[in-house]
Parts: structure tokens; sequence; C-alpha cells
């Protein structure tokens, strides 16, 4: 071997060793905003995640990451290079990139390719194939860097990668199932590295459920937040006599003391709020601004998604929640409730401030806050579902006359044994105005409590157009008329700070009950709605049901008043 060639090897072996960000100013190559091939330079957003990414490999031997980011921070580029790097210079090392769009995985691909382009001959691997769909292939080092779009549940199956990222995961359809087989495609060894990163787009969901675990150290998936103020390019210089809103200086306030710990703190400068006004009245929506360049971790998510209700009034609710005290289990067989003595033992949503068991483990109990009162009038609204394990819960909620939530119940069972459950309830408090919503597998419902003569059952009228005369049908039937209007009366009843609502999740579930793009309602992509519906029909059968009135006197005279 030539002394020129040792040296050359002891050269590459070098830049192998060095920081990546020495090595992607030194040879990778991106597309800057102006549209001109530049030396990439990590900017602040990239050598904070860097580091982060480093320092967990260091600690645990691999990377596993979520990245909750603003608009173009250049985390995808970050990722794209770090990857290349490492697929380049290991042997039987691939990578494996899932966008959520096919028009962002040909950039993701571009980007690539301008990097391999760029790198000089003696760092730069032979290519076996190279198209967008197959991606590239280095035979010599048996590595591939390969892309693909999330379009549904299978997207991602069927490959094994060692370096993973999920680009956009919060807008992936079915992202849940899409994560559980990706994620088994990747060994769980060292050297490898997972990469979720997404800008915000709602509560809820898998995107989110990762976040919120990394944020609380659940798990080993770390969390990797940039605000927006950390790019320089975001200000500009303020008009003259520019005076700081009421809005901005809580802001300011808050970024000054930040909630996601001392790393974020910051001093906002006029020329940074002036660029963000400007930004909001290009956006037409600061909810939106907040979406696309948060300033702390949960704005970005509580500000996206069209959210039907609205949020912080939400969480302002969220105040009044509390445990229930007691949990009840009904028993078919016996038709009897029995009470759950081993509450002790389940789950609960905060250790520290108590205010729900968590979802799963009060699934198939029945949360009380209050038992009935003789002579007392309740309602009762009902969701119902096939009872199919991976499908939707049935839920119900009583309320007492007063509005206030007493009971609510979610679970998984078959709608026949979810009428008995609903006629022994109902029975229980007092005979309660109960309407089943008569959907789908409500009919089943309906036809179970008329077969057991429950008593008091809401009867809807409705138009017979054909014979032009009113009919009766017993339950709740959901329409496009008719959920816009119960659904209204209870974001009403939120603004009000008036929804009766103890249950813990059924304001969970309004967080991540959304608009889709065609202006429908409905739980968002991985969550549940069935708490919100059925506590909306109660609150409507609360509205409908009958009241007594005391008996008009044999005989009223012009002087008399009988209701003195």
């Amino acid at each position: 071997m030539s002394l020129k060639t040792q040296a050359l090897k002891r050269h590459i072996k070098t830049i192998r060793a060095a920081a990546f960000a020495w090595f992607s100013k030194k040879f990778l190559k991106i597309r800057t905003k102006r549209g001109m091939v530049a030396p990439f330079e990590l900017n602040k957003a990239q050598l904070y995640a860097d580091k982060k990414f480093d320092e967990q490999r260091a600690k645990i031997g691999k990377v596993r990451a979520v990245v909750i980011k603003g608009r173009q921070q250049g985390f995808s580029t970050y990722i794209g290079g770090r990857f290349y790097k490492r697929t380049t210079e290991t042997i039987g090392f691939s990578t494996y990139i899932l966008s959520h769009e096919s028009k962002t995985t040909g950039k993701l691909y571009e980007m690539v390719q301008r990097y391999h382009d760029n790198m000089p001959p003696y760092l730069r691997p032979t290519k076996d194939g190279d198209n967008q769909k197959l991606g590239m292939k280095f035979g010599s080092l048996q590595s591939s860097y390969e892309l693909g779009t999330a379009k549904n549940p299978s997207s991602g199956r069927g490959f094994t990668a060692q370096l993973f990222h999920g680009s956009e995961v919060a807008f992936w359809p079915a992202a849940d199932q899409i994560l559980a087989g990706v994620l088994q495609a990747v060994p769980d060894e060292p050297g490898t590295e997972v990469i979720l990163e997404s800008t915000a787009n709602g509560v809820g969901g898998a995107f989110y459920d990762y976040v919120m675990d990394a944020y609380k150290g659940e798990g080993e998936f770390i969390l990797i937040f940039s605000p927006w103020y950390w790019e320089p390019g975001y200000q500009q210089t303020p008009q003259p006599g520019f005076t700081r809103t009421a809005e901005e200086q809580v802001l300011a306030a808050l970024v000054a003391d930040h909630p996601d710990g001392p790393e974020f703190r910051h001093t906002l400068t006029d020329a940074q709020l002036a660029w963000r006004r400007k930004k909001i009245r290009e956006l037409k929506s600061s909810d939106l601004f907040k979406q696309e360049y948060p300033s702390y971790v949960h704005e970005a998510f509580l500000a996206s998604g069209r959210p039907v209700f609205n949020v912080p009034d939400i969480l302002a609710a969220k105040a009044y929640c509390r445990l229930p005290i007691k949990l009840m289990r009904y028993q078919r067989k016996t038709n009897e409730f029995t009470e759950e003595t081993n509450v002790h033992e389940l789950e609960l949503d905060d250790p520290d401030n108590p205010k729900s068991y968590s979802f799963d483990s009060v699934s198939g109990l029945i949360q009380i806050w209050a038992e009935p009162i003789p002579g007392h009038l309740y309602s009762i609204g009902a969701d119902v579902a096939e009872g199919l394990e991976k499908g939707d819960f049935s839920s119900f909620d009583i309320h007492n006359e007063h509005g206030v939530q007493v009971a609510h119940y979610h679970g998984k069972c078959d709608p026949s044994t979810f009428a008995y459950l609903l006629n022994a309830i109902g029975l229980l408090y007092n005979k309660a105005f109960l309407g089943p919503e008569r959907n789908n597998h409500g009919h089943a419902v309906v036809a179970k409590l008329k077969e057991l003569e429950y008593p008091n059952l809401y009867k809807q009228e409705e138009l017979e157009e054909e014979r032009e005369r009113e009919t009766e049908k017993l339950g709740w039937l959901t329409t496009s008329k008719s959920k816009p209007l119960i659904i209204g009366h209870l974001s009403s009843l939120i603004i009000e700070e008036n929804t009766g609502i103890l249950c813990a999740h059924t304001l969970e579930q309004c967080l991540t009950y959304v608009y889709d793009a065609k202006g429908a309602m409905g739980a968002r992509d991985g969550c549940f709605d069935d708490c919100v519906m059925s506590y909306a029909i109660s609150l409507e059968m609360n509205k409908k049901m009958p009241r007594f009135k005391p008996a008009a006197p044999e005989k009223v005279t012009k002087t008399e008043n009988w209701m003195l």
C-alpha cells in the first residue's frame, strides 16, 4: 500500500470520526431558502437536536426520539444528512424514510441525492440502484437509503432498517397501526436510530401520545422541541411607535420563564414580535401561527387540529372534575350491581392531583359521583357500539335534573348486554328518562329495551313526508341536522363554564373532537368520541324529559292564585 493511499485512509477515518456539525459544513450541500446551493451549516435547532441525539446514543447505545417542530426549521434536512452519513460509512446499515405524502417523499429524495452528488469521490460510495421508488443501494457496503409514503396502515411493512425517520407523523393516516409495524422492523440493537418528527395536528393521536410520553419522561423516547424564536431569520424592523399588546406582554413573560425548562428561556425582542404580528396577519389566524410556530410544547397541540370545542375552556373545565365516589360493575346473569373493591389498584391519571382513573382501568365499570335520590329526576344518553375488542366503546351518561353529571360508563359489550345494563341503571335512577342512540347497532338496543318494557324511553317525533303525518320512534337519531344541535349546546355550556362535567375522560375526548376536511365533526384519527356523544345526548334528554307539575285546583276564581 502506497504512502498516499495510507494517508487517504487515515484522512477518511478522521472524517468519519468527526462530529456531524463539522462534517455537514465541510461536505454536505443544501438548497437555501434563496435557491442557492451552499454548505450545510447547522442552525441552533439542528445543533440542539444533534447534541441531544448524541447524548442519548452515548447513554443507551441507540437513539429513540420524537421531535415537535415549527415550520422551516430544517429537521428533515438535518435527519436526512445524519442518516446519509451513517449509511454511507457503515457496512450493513440501511435507512428508511417514511413521509406523509408523495410530494414530500420526492423532496426528501432530491435532498439526499444532492448530498450524494456533491460528496468528494473518495467519500462517495458507488450506487447500484437509484430512483425515488427504490432509493439508493450501495452494494459494496450492503447498505441502502430508501423512502416511502404513509398511504395506508400497511405502509413500511416488510423491511428491516437500522435507521428510521418518520416525517410529519401527525398527518399519517392510521399512524398508530403504521408505527406498530414500522417500529418492529428496527432492531433493538446498539447504533440503531428511530426519529419521529412532525408539526402538530391537534390533541390526540399516535404522534401526540409519543410526545406526551416523552414529555413526562415515560418510555425510552426523548423529546426534542424547537421554539420559533430560535430561528434568527424570524424578525423584522418594528414600525415607528411599536407598542406591545397585552397578549404579547403575557407571551414575553411566559418565554422569559419558560414552562418547558430553562434551556428554552429567551427575552423576546420587538423585532421578533413584529415578525410574529406580520406572520399572524398572513396566516389570518393566531391559532394557526401557534400550530406552525409554537413557543412551548403544549401550545402547538392546543392550537391545532381544528377543534370543535374551545380548548382553553375545556382545560378550565377540568378543574371541576374529580374522582367518583364509587365504582360499580354490572352482572348480567343476576341483573345486579356489585361495588368494585379493588379501587386502590386502579391507575390514576395524576397521582399528585388525581382527577380521574385512567381510561382503560375503568373501562367496563360504572363511575358514580352521586347516588340516586328518591323523588329526583334523571336523564340518560347512550352511544351504542358493536362491542368489538378493537372497535368503539359503548357509553352512557346520567344527569340529575340540574344538568350535573352523576354517573358515567364506557366499555366493550354487545348491544344486548348494553341494553340490559341501561335498563338496570335506568330503573336504579328512578326510572330515568332514557334516550339511547338508535343509529346502527342502537336499533338492537332500543328493541331490547322495548322488549324489557323499560317505562321511560324517549320518543322522537318525526314527520313522514309521504303520509304527511307525525310518527313517534323510540330512541335518539343522530343525523347531519341533529348532531350540530346537541354538540352546539354542549359547546355553549363549555364556554359558559356550566357543563356539569365531572368525568375527565369526557373532556379529554372533547379535546380530540375536530372538524374534518369536509367540515364534518368527529373524533380525530386514532381517538374516540363515544363519551362526547353520550354526554351530548344525555344533555338533550335532560332538556326534553317531562317535569312534574302541580295539579290544578278544582276551581279557580278571578281573585285566587293557586300557585301562592
